[in-house]
């Protein structure tokens, strides 16, 4: 994947504006006055942080796999830094949030959105504590690195499958077989997080059965 990179002074969600452009745009805006994460949920966007969305291409059965592409690729993007993965895609430092990502369709193309905590984290109300890189790394480096490892897992997605990617994703993961809860919107069960399966939902063995699980939010116990 070859990239085309806009910057903005200010946007009110580089998702949003991604909407608008072609499969291998990437949006970096200085500020965000709209940002958001998953289910809606605000994103407090600090000057100093990157907000960047990558249009990627919708791959035809592989789309919510994707996550997995952007979650690996952000991970790898901060060489030294010891962070770890919580599915579906949170990026943790010492069991802190240092990162968001936000995958959202739009008609053939899924914007990819990457909110990371570069010099100061956002004092908000999320399900997991916060955290910075405490400028350990800049903006422009994480941009580099994170568009080169994005290109290079949505190639190895597109060549070999998941599986690749997936075993990737697993050395980066937190949780693989500890306890767990699982919040759903109707119902919070507790199991052991047994692994990743082929198609990205979560094997939970719980006391009485496994049920496999493809969203909801993740608790460490």
């Amino acid at each position: 994947m070859k990239w085309q990179t806009y910057f903005f002074k200010e946007v009110d969600s580089t998702n949003t504006r991604a909407a608008t452009y072609d499969v291998g745009s990437v949006i970096i805006a200085e500020n965000q006055t709209a940002g958001r994460g998953r289910n809606g949920r605000h994103w407090q966007s600090f000057a100093g942080n990157l907000f960047l969305s990558a249009v990627l291409p919708a791959l035809q059965n592989e789309t919510p796999l994707l996550s997995f592409v952007a979650g690996v690729s952000l991970a790898e993007a901060l060489p030294d830094v010891p962070v770890r993965l919580k599915w579906p895609n949170d990026v943790l430092l010492h069991n802190a949030k240092i990162a968001g990502i936000l995958l959202e369709r739009v008609d053939d193309k899924v914007i990819a959105g990457f909110g990371v905590n570069i010099t100061q984290a956002p004092d908000m109300d999320t399900l997991y504590k916060t955290t910075s890189l405490n400028q350990k790394y800049t903006r422009e480096e994480v941009a580099t690195n994170l568009l080169t490892a994005l290109s290079r897992n949505l190639d190895l997605l597109i060549q070999e499958g998941f599986m690749p990617i997936r075993q990737k994703w697993l050395d980066y993961a937190v949780g693989i077989g500890a306890e767990i809860e699982v919040r759903l919107p109707h119902e919070t069960m507790r199991g052991i997080f047994e692994t990743l399966t082929p198609q990205g939902a979560i094997s939970l063995k719980t006391q009485t059965e496994t049920r496999l699980i493809s969203a909801g939010d993740i608790f460490l116990l």
